[in-house]
């Protein structure tokens, strides 16, 4: 049986763009460590996703004068395409809201 390993990686807000320091800090990191895990042939599950509640997100809606639910959308399609970008190799990019 193989060894399985679980990596949850940071669940950034969904309001505002990725920067290099989401990258380097902790989606590179992570993919790094997933891709040498699935090399040595380990059974990995990678996972991360939009964070979609808390007052960041409130506070830039009332900034930009529009809802949380449309922030926390735009963001949300904004970092998952980035990190297909990036190359970053999750197994499930999701997010806090999804039921």
């Amino acid at each position: 049986m193989k060894e399985k390993i679980y990596i949850g990686v940071a669940w950034p807000y969904a309001n505002g763009s990725l920067h290099l320091g989401h990258i380097a800090g902790c989606y590179l990191p992570a993919d790094i460590f997933a891709r040498y895990s699935r090399m040595k042939g380990k059974d990995v599950l990678m996972v991360s996703g939009s964070d979609e509640h808390g007052t960041p997100i409130t506070i830039t809606a009332e900034k930009k004068k529009t809802t949380p639910q449309a922030i926390v959308d735009r963001y949300n399609k904004e970092h998952t395409e980035n990190m297909k970008q990036f190359g970053i190799s999750f197994d499930l990019f999701t997010r806090t809201t999804t039921k």
